[in-house]
């Protein structure tokens, strides 16, 4: 299932938002080609989006809310930690 969450780069907030989604998603314990599918999206631009190389659309951010069932600004807000938290910590 690719690189371990513990892993990952939070070092923009692309990289915080997909840690995010990739810890949402290994919580329900389901591949990222599961989720792609429930989302509507090709599961090379999830994984993509998940590993921070890419900036995912409205539309799908809305769409991954949906599925986790939670307000787009919650999931936002906790990338938004995520990636406070990685630059406190590598100073």
């Amino acid at each position: 299932m690719g690189r371990p969450i513990s892993k990952r780069k939070n070092d923009t907030p692309e990289q915080a938002l997909g840690a995010v989604i990739t810890e949402l998603r290994t919580k329900k314990g389901m591949s990222y080609q599961d989720v792609a599918e429930k989302v509507g999206c090709n599961d090379a631009y999830l994984h993509r989006v998940e590993t921070g190389k890419t900036n995912p659309s409205f539309g799908l951010l809305k769409a991954i809310a949906d599925f986790h069932k939670m307000r787009l600004s919650t999931l936002l807000a906790r990338a938004e930690k995520k990636y406070e938290q990685g630059r406190h910590s590598s100073k």
